[in-house]
């Protein structure tokens, strides 16, 4: 295995490093038959000379040292060659879902040692415009709230900050007039929130969405046209509980190609966490178009 590791090496970032270093000693002490090269990878750094570092390399395998942005931004740097390569995962972010989702450790140790000796999971990815998606993409409420939790929030509550800064958001009902095709189906109308999943793990919550699954083939669509915050805290532990689905006044579906557009001003939207186009946008599941490497035990569908 010729591995190609990347860690964001910008301010506050330094532990990445560390970890890339760590985990490079690791690989060498397992003897020859693996390799492992560090490239940083961040905003600053040029696409093109990471995709030259691993094809210097002659890598079959690129190893992201994060959470979901960064794991966003590595794939998207060879969203071209997704199909060739096998991606590991060394969790360093605040909350993983990511990698939570996929059962893969969130000690360095324990990853470490999953990218040399776990299975190969097939699992799907999406595209929103020529963007790279592998958990989620908001518009409105969901998206506000990441966009207003600051990153010290999130690291000393975790999902408790995304909960905190959703209610407050609830609370002033703002609505997006939206038009959303999802296959053959329309819907248009107003919305408070709109979030598409491709797993059921969201927000730093597990359990986001029952229903939905890594390698389904399909986007899961959730709609919220209206809810005040009464109504909200009712149906609270249904949605706990992961049945966001099931909560009234909730529209949800599932398509493997989505259009959005929006019936007003400039309406913004989040992927994985990190700003991505305003709408309009054109979405597609990729199936099976990851190849990830997991512990034995969670390369079945959950």
């Amino acid at each position: 295995m010729k591995i190609l590791v990347l860690y964001n090496d910008t301010a506050g970032k330094s532990e990445a490093k560390e970890t890339a270093e760590k985990f490079q000693a690791y690989v060498k002490e397992q003897g020859e038959e693996h390799q492992a090269f560090l490239q940083a990878s961040n905003p600053d750094v040029d696409p093109k000379d990471v995709r030259e570092a691993a094809k210097k390399h002659a890598v079959d395998t690129i190893v992201i040292i994060g959470g979901d942005g960064t794991i966003h931004h590595g794939l998207q740097t060879f969203k071209e060659k997704l199909d060739e390569l096998k991606i590991g995962i060394i969790p360093g972010g605040t909350v993983n879902n990511f990698a939570r989702m996929l059962g893969i450790p969130v000690k360095p140790e324990e990853a470490f040692e999953n990218v040399l000796t776990g299975g190969e999971r097939p699992i799907d990815y999406g595209m929103v415009n020529d963007q790279v998606m592998i958990s989620t993409m908001t518009i409105g409420l969901l998206a506000d709230t990441a966009a207003a939790t600051s990153q010290e929030e999130k690291q000393q509550y975790g999902p408790l900050a995304f909960m905190k800064r959703f209610i407050h958001l609830l609370i002033k009902k703002k609505q997006y007039k939206l038009e959303v095709i999802a296959d053959e189906r329309k819907w248009q109308g107003k919305s408070q929130l709109l979030t598409i999943v491709m797993s059921n793990s969201a927000g730093g919550f597990k359990n986001f969405d029952e229903e939905a699954k890594p390698d389904d083939g399909l986007f899961h669509v959730i709609l919220l046209p209206k809810l005040n915050i009464l109504r909200f805290i009712l149906y609270l532990p249904r949605i706990i509980r992961g049945r966001i689905a099931k909560v009234p006044s909730v529209e949800y579906f599932t398509a493997a190609k989505v259009s959005i557009k929006a019936k007003e001003k400039t309406v913004h939207t989040r992927t994985d966490g990190d700003p991505t186009d305003d709408l309009p946008i054109e979405m597609k599941v990729i199936k099976h178009g990851l190849t990830m490497l997991v512990p034995e035990e969670a390369k079945e569908s959950k």
